[in-house]
């Protein structure tokens, strides 16, 4: 793309690079992910990648080596300690993120959950500034949990953070050959690299970690071979 050009965001995965721009019509509510900047119905691109969109959302897809938080991102945090009313949360990027003890659906200064260090989070990003530590929530915009909670027992698997984003798509091929092995299991992707996995027994858990795993470096063909055989060995 030349210099000054402005095409509409594209709606198949296209090469971008730092500087290119993409309008996006006023009447669409779309909301802007890693890799780029949103003014006057204009995204810029601020990094280098691959420009992906859906009905609801566009981002720059690439691996980074660490998660820079975006606002309204689901993220799978770890609870590291506390201070006053706000926990203090590992989301696995520069800064740690803060939580308020009562940012919990139906929660109040009386009635709320007390968490531990190592306790396992799903929250949403409410606040993700350069300059400030990020904010999280347990709860939507309306209030309402809708999924965000508390994560008991179960397993993280560190992912990289485009394993992580092909996971979140609506009927992704890497999540469907699971329910065709197990019929009782959990999964919990977040955007920050991390996927929470709990099944109906340990070694089921065991196996779904090591696909995921294996879904970093091989074909899905290859992964569901490899899935197989975990299940067989471990019985």
């Amino acid at each position: 793309m030349s210099e000054g050009e402005r095409n509409e965001v594209p709606d198949k995965p296209s090469v971008v690079v730092c500087g290119d721009t993409f309008d996006i019509p006023s009447e669409k509510d779309i909301t802007v992910g890693p890799g780029l900047v949103f003014r006057n119905n204009t995204v810029t691109c601020t990094k280098p990648g691959v420009i992906k969109s859906n009905d609801k959302s566009v981002w720059i897809d690439r691996n980074h080596r660490r998660y820079v938080p975006v606002l309204e991102e689901r993220v799978i945090g770890i609870i590291i300690g506390r201070v006053m009313d706000e926990y203090r949360v590992d989301i696995g990027g520069a800064h740690v993120a803060m939580m308020s003890s009562i940012a919990f659906e139906g929660a109040t200064q009386r009635n709320k959950p007390e968490l531990k260090p190592g306790n396992v989070v799903y929250a949403r990003v409410i606040a993700a500034n350069k300059d400030v530590e990020p904010e999280l929530a347990c709860v939507n915009k309306k209030g309402k949990a809708n999924g965000l909670q508390v994560l008991e027992g179960g397993h993280i698997v560190q992912c990289s953070l485009g394993l992580c984003r092909k996971l979140r798509q609506h009927k992704s091929p890497l999540t469907q050959p699971l329910f065709n092995h197990f019929k009782s299991f959990e999964l919990c992707v977040g955007l920050n690299g991390r996927v929470w996995v709990r099944a109906d027994t340990v070694k089921h858990t065991v196996a779904i970690s090591i696909y995921l795993k294996q879904c970093e470096y091989l074909s899905v063909a290859d992964s569901v071979m490899t899935l197989r055989q975990t299940v067989k060995a471990l019985g």
